[in-house]
This record gives structure tokens, sequence and C-alpha cells, in this order.
């Protein structure tokens, strides 16, 4: 399941055209499959595809599948074809939104975005700035396909007993939230005492699968919107974002 692949290109250099090689991220259609029945079609990135199913049940509120029978299959078109035989029972067109790059919706409709989510009732565990940092900086250097290509989002969890683990990459940034949280499933982690860490921003659809996965807190290299920021107040949530070394900006409950 390769994760780029070299195209040639037309590169400008000092003002010269040459034609290269470079490596380019794989998108393709995966299709994820439950008893033979479609549950979502993303285009991702084709690896840890396992992680993928689990995750995107687990965190779109479908149900825990991890100790189903699982099977990855690819179409000679490059469709990946991910298949369990849990029977996963989606949630109604109407209780489901919509999300894009840019945000959850163009309006706030905080209340209806929050109404299906938990409320987080553990006690947040405590962390150091410095030693969330030194974790950013270790996953970057995990970050090998985006170092490869320069077109991958990356997710990972942190905690004070295990560190920095579960760091996956994808084309798709809730693909890369989705691995990386069915990674820790299969593992049998306690996901109430994780960290998020995402190599971007942070919007609302991110906070809601974290939500669902009983995690309490986000560590983001980049911005949070205001619906993310509002959710996260509400659940009793934390994000920090702007992550820098020795700088962070902190929403929700912060101790």
């Amino acid at each position: 399941m390769p994760r780029s692949r070299s195209v040639g290109v037309h590169r400008l250099t000092d003002g010269k055209l040459l034609i290269q090689e470079d490596a380019l991220a794989v998108e393709c259609l995966i299709q994820l499959i439950s008893d033979s029945v479609g549950i979502s079609k993303l285009l991702g990135t084709p690896t840890k595809l396992r992680e993928l199913i689990v995750g995107h049940a687990f965190t779109e509120g479908y149900g825990d599948i991890r100790t189903s029978n699982i099977s990855v299959d690819s179409t000679d078109s490059g469709v990946y074809i991910v298949r369990t035989d849990s029977v996963i029972h989606q949630r109604t067109s109407h209780e489901r939104v919509v999300t894009s790059s840019c945000g959850a919706c163009d309006t706030d409709g905080l209340e209806e975005m929050i109404s299906e989510l938990s409320h987080f009732s553990d006690i947040h565990p405590p962390y150091q700035h410095d030693t969330l940092y030194k974790a950013f900086d270790q996953m970057r250097t995990l970050q090998t396909g985006f170092q490869e290509t320069g077109g991958m989002h990356a997710a990972g969890l942190w905690s004070a007993d295990e560190g920095l683990h579960c760091v996956s990459e994808d084309v798709g940034r809730h693909n890369a939230v989705d691995k990386a949280i069915g990674s820790a499933l299969l593992q049998n982690t306690d996901l109430s005492h994780q960290f998020l860490l995402l190599s971007g921003r942070c919007g609302w659809d991110l906070v809601a699968k974290a939500s669902r996965s009983g995690i309490g807190t986000i560590f983001c290299i980049g911005a949070c919107s205001t619906l993310a920021a509002d959710t996260a107040r509400h659940l009793g949530m934390r994000i920090f974002s702007f992550m820098k070394p020795e700088s962070s900006v902190g929403i929700g409950v912060i101790r």
C-alpha cells in the first residue's frame, strides 16, 4: 500500500525550467464496508487501513469494532475496499453534519452541533508545556510521509506513561486522527488518559472525534475555529493551539 508515487514535473529553479521527478502523496478512494453495507467513502492515503476503519467507526460514534474481522482489498482501478464483519449502525442523515476543510458549517448552531457529544467528566491529566513541545518535535521526525512529499497531515497520541505513540499520517487530517485512535484501540489503550496531537489546525470535527473517543485534551500546531473553541468549553475539554517552543493559546478547562 504505497503512500507516495514519483511523478514527472516541470520545476522552475533560478529562472530555468527543468524536467524532474517529484514524490507526491498518494490520494485514492477508500470504501469502508460493514456487513456488505457501505459505511463511508473517503479520499485518503492507503496505509494503516485496518486502523482507519476501527478509528473511523469509533470517532464517528458507530461503535467499537476492534475485535471484528477486517479485510483489505484493492481493485484494478486503484480503489481500496476495507470490510468489517461487524454490523455498524450509522447515524441518520439528519444527525450527521457534512464538514468541509474550512469548518463544520456556515452558521453557528452550537446546541445542535454538540447535542450528541458527551461531556468530558474525567480528571484532566497534568502537563508540562516543554514536554508537549518536545513531543511535537519527536512527531515531526516520525512524519516520514510529510518529509517525503510535503503533503500529509499527522496525528498522534501522548500520555505521561507512554509518551508519544500511535503517530499516523494521511493526506486527510480526519483520516490521520482516525488512524491514530484506531491504532490505540487495537492496543487497548485507555483513551481518557491520552492527549491528541495535531500537525495542523483544529476544527469542530476533530473536537467531535476526540469527544466521542473520550479524549479531553487536544494540542495543535495551528489555530482552532470558533466552533472548536465553544465546543471544548461546553464539554469540559481543552485545546492548546499555536504550539511554539515557549507559548501556546489555551481554550476551555485550562488547568
